[in-house]
């Protein structure tokens, strides 16, 4: 798993070593804020290149069991704004997934601590308003809708299955002796949906930062993320999926910006 992670890691690094060499000495898009409080700085011309961050999410397990209790998640970020409105990165999440099913059939419990690393790109319903009006952060209602955001990505997770239960038949099956595996790696493909709000240069943020809410939805190529893989007569014949809700704060690593004349 850690060879697995490494590689992923060294390739989305050689990724971005063309950008990082170039030298840019001039930049003329947009403000990238789409925060009311920022009439002084929306005038002048900048960009930014890198971000990174950290979140806290909710997860909920959709798997072979009925039940799902919230559980925590903590995240970390890096991006890279290939424009004002389109960005691709990495996260890193750490976090636990807990299902269970309580039956006339028997007692299943499960909890997976799980560690996954994703690859992904982000698209602003701003890259939209900019094939119309280039200058729409102008327009204070269009420069606070533009942060609403769609995104897709492939992923590694994982699995450690710190706890598991398995009395009696499998719920929904004719078969008492369901596979189970503790320890597994799946790729997953994450499917996003949220708000990101850009703002300004701010007291010791000179770059600015960025408030992110987000929900996303984990397609796992595995039927093993609760731990479970029960011989599938009457129960859940997909591979196991799992949500994420969040709250994210990115800042700015490089600014570069010129005065308009």
């Amino acid at each position: 798993m850690k060879r697995k992670i490494i590689t992923l890691v060294a390739v989305s690094v050689l990724a971005y070593l063309p950008s990082i060499a170039q030298v840019r000495t001039e930049i003329n898009v947009h403000e990238r804020s789409n925060s009311s409080d920022d009439e002084k700085d929306r005038d002048r011309n900048h960009g930014t290149d890198y971000s990174m961050g950290f979140g806290i999410g909710s997860t909920k397990m959709y798997g072979d069991l009925k039940y799902s209790n919230p559980q925590p998640a903590y995240i970390g970020y890096f991006e890279k704004n290939i424009t004002q409105s389109i960005s691709m990165g990495e996260e890193i999440m750490i976090g636990d997934l807990s299902s269970r099913d309580i039956g006339t059939a028997g007692h299943w419990r499960s909890l997976n601590h799980y560690t996954s690393i994703d690859q992904h790109l982000s698209v602003e319903l701003g890259t939209l308003f900019t094939i119309f009006n280039k200058n729409y952060n102008d327009n204070v209602l269009l420069r606070i809708a533009g942060g609403i955001y769609a995104g897709v990505g492939i992923g590694i997770i994982n699995n450690d299955v710190k706890k598991i239960v398995s009395t009696g038949d499998v719920v929904g099956s004719d078969d008492t002796s369901p596979p189970i595996l503790k320890n597994s790696t799946a790729i997953f493909f994450p499917l996003n949906a949220g708000y990101n709000l850009h703002v300004p240069s701010f007291l010791f943020f000179k770059s600015g930062f960025l408030l992110n809410a987000n929900f996303q939805y984990e397609d796992c190529q595995s039927d093993y993320i609760d731990g479970y893989s029960p011989p599938l007569t009457k129960v859940n014949k997909k591979n196991d999926v799992f949500t994420v809700m969040s709250l994210g704060f990115r800042f700015y690593l490089t600014h570069h910006h010129k005065q308009e004349d």
